[in-house]
């Protein structure tokens, strides 16, 4: 575990080195054309080392594979960058011994399972269920939060930003824990639980084939048909496996907005209260029926049958002045009572790219609440992060008006999320942390409508960077361009390369061409993903006009123009992005630094951590904060 002061002291070489790299990390490529971003944000000596990159070397620099000789480096790992003064040998080692690992900060997972957690659980695989990279996530972080909760005799999990409910279903299915899953869409609270059912029935499926295989049996796959008996080839687990994971756990899925100010145990006694007088009513109806199979949607757990769908009115809250109350939320569950009481509730806080501002409210909620033992958080889309120190330019929607041929065009809005146009992955923002239910804006004084672009529309939302004393003491901001480059996946970008250079290159050419024809009067807009639709940039420039509904007079010849005239940038914008995506990782570090320092200065928490749970290839946001509490 890092220290406090070792972890401020990385917070200052990750400031010192990022400071003069500001303006490359806050720029955007755009404007790249436009703002000649080569020339006036790049010294000679960078430009010169990026130009004679050979192709097969250019792609070893986001991950920081990229090694070139250099003596410099080491003498000026303790001293500000002076970008001017260093060549691109030098800037890409001083990039490198600023990682997190170099730094010293990280804990690997086995240590702190060692000293929090329980021994390895035997747990059946739930192969061919989800994607490769949500397989990968969820089985490695669902070993690691299911040893925690023995470690700690946690009896309830509380997943925030839940989404689809994949974690929680592998916490409840596969390790027998309670799980309150939070999600602020109430379709994913439904989907999630109608996943969670089918999961069940498949992983019984593998159980009975695991049985029988143990048993050296024969199995016959799918309906009855003669010569198609196979034998199922699954993992043979321990034979004390179905004493530890043979009933599984309880799940109840919630929709709810969660803020600092969230109440977790007052929700789940709520949500116990609820789920209890469901299966009460479910036992009255149970009574009025005979028992034909099907006639209810119920399922058979341990001998208790219990309802997969039950959604609880329980009143209605304002969400305006009450940022959460379990009142007024849609709740559905699939519960197996606790035996424990409320007063014996001990909790533990999860969440699997938590986007946003509700990494910190994690944080702070972890930190706030006594009956919560451990945490741990893996966060995402740190754009949709809320600053104290930086106003967000698109805190307010705006409209852009275009004066065109036809007059003015009221349609055509004020750019929102520029990234879009240059991400070269589909780096979606969920939008769990930032939306609310219908049932909650119906009843609030005024029908609120949360957009996930604009946090700070978000009413009792508090900031989410920076957290810790050393970084608020200075004031510290990033900018919302600055924290868009943190979500470039660096690693994946030299595993796979990049194959968006026309969609880079054609919107840094199109702005060319809006600004000369629309003057001053043009802002920057959204264009969107449409390159891979496009075998050319006139054709581009076509589906970008019409989809930007403007009107403008240009001939495919003065397109072909602007071609010849910016030919020579093709090659240098290429670099210069690779270039630029080799700085995401320092600022990823500085966010998770800061997370990291704000729980260490907590007197009440024990210890904590930072570690990288995943792979950042199949997984670029890999790093888990973990905050323990004395046992």
């Amino acid at each position: 575990m890092a220290s406090l002061e070792k972890i401020n002291e990385a917070l200052v070489k990750l400031v010192r080195v990022i400071e003069p790299l500001k303006p490359i990390m806050k720029c955007h490529m755009v404007d790249y054309l436009t703002a000649n971003h080569w020339e006036t944000l790049l010294p000679v000596g960078i430009q010169q080392g990026l130009l004679s990159l050979p192709r097969e070397k250019l792609y070893l620099m986001p991950s920081g594979a990229l090694r070139l000789e250099d003596v410099e480096a080491d003498n000026k790992i303790d001293e500000e960058l002076c970008l001017p003064s260093v060549n691109l040998s030098t800037l890409l080692s001083i990039i490198r011994k600023h990682s997190l690992h170099s730094l010293g900060v990280t804990t690997s997972m086995h240590q702190i399972l060692d000293l929090h957690g329980s021994c390895k659980i035997p747990v059946l695989p739930m192969t061919g269920i989800m994607s490769e990279k949500k397989s990968h996530e969820v089985e490695i972080m669902s070993e690691v939060i299911a040893r925690l909760a023995k470690g700690f005799d946690a009896n309830w999990i509380m997943d925030l930003g839940s989404g689809k409910g994949y974690l929680s279903s592998s916490l409840v299915l596969q390790y027998g824990l309670n799980v309150l899953a939070m999600d602020s869409s109430p379709d994913n609270t439904t989907s999630a639980l109608t996943r969670n059912t089918k999961l069940e029935k498949r992983l019984q499926k593998m159980k009975t084939a695991e049985k029988y295989q143990k048993e050296g049996k024969l199995i016959k796959r799918g309906k009855r048909k003669k010569s198609k008996k196979v034998l199922i080839n699954q993992p043979v687990l321990s034979n004390d496996t179905d004493d530890q994971n043979g009933s599984h756990g309880s799940y109840i899925g919630l929709t709810a907005f969660i803020t600092e100010d969230t109440d977790l145990l007052e929700i789940l006694k709520e949500s116990l209260a609820a789920s209890k007088k469901e299966d009460t009513k479910d036992e009255k109806m149970l009574d009025t029926v005979d028992n034909h199979e099907g006639d209810m949607n119920v399922v058979q757990n341990d001998s208790k049958a219990y309802s997969t769908f039950s959604e609880c009115e329980m009143g209605k809250s304002d969400v305006l002045n009450k940022p959460l109350d379990v009142k007024g939320d849609e709740e559905t569950s699939l519960v197996n009572q606790s035996s424990d009481s409320p007063d014996e509730h001990r909790l533990g806080l999860v969440g699997l790219h938590t986007c946003g501002n509700l990494a910190a409210s994690s944080i702070r909620l972890f930190i706030s609440n006594s009956k919560v033992k451990f945490m741990c958080n893996v966060g995402c889309c740190y754009h949709l992060i809320e600053e104290e120190f930086y106003e967000n330019p698109f805190s307010t929607k705006k409209m852009l008006e275009v004066d065109v041929k036809n007059g003015d065009n009221p349609d055509s809005k004020l750019e929102e999320d520029q990234a879009k146009d240059e991400s070269p992955s589909k780096s979606k923002s969920r939008a769990e942390d930032a939306q609310v239910p219908d049932s909650q804006q119906e009843h609030s004084p005024a029908a609120v409508s949360f957009d996930p672009l604009h946090p700070s529309e978000i009413p009792n939302l508090s900031v989410g960077f920076p957290l810790s004393s050393f970084l608020r003491e200075r004031k510290f901001a990033l900018e919302r361009n600055t924290r868009m480059l943190s979500c470039q996946p660096a690693d994946r970008l030299t595993e796979q390369s990049y194959n968006g250079l026309n969609s880079l290159y054609w919107r840094a050419l199109l702005q060319v061409v809006l600004k000369e024809k629309l003057g001053d009067k043009f802002n920057t807009t959204q264009v969107g993903r449409i390159a891979s639709k496009c075998k050319d940039f006139t054709e581009y420039s076509r589906k970008a006009f019409e989809k930007l509904e403007l009107n403008i007079e240009v001939t495919n010849e003065e397109l072909y123009d602007y071609q010849r005239r910016y030919a020579n940038n093709r090659e240098k914008i290429e670099r210069f992005f690779l270039l630029r995506s080799t700085l995401a990782p320092l600022i990823e570090g500085l966010i998770l630094l800061d997370r990291l320092a704000f729980l260490s200065e907590q007197e009440d928490i024990e210890a904590a951590y930072l570690v990288q749970l995943f792979n950042p290839v199949t997984s670029p946001r890999c790093h888990a904060v973990i905050g323990v509490r004395s046992k």
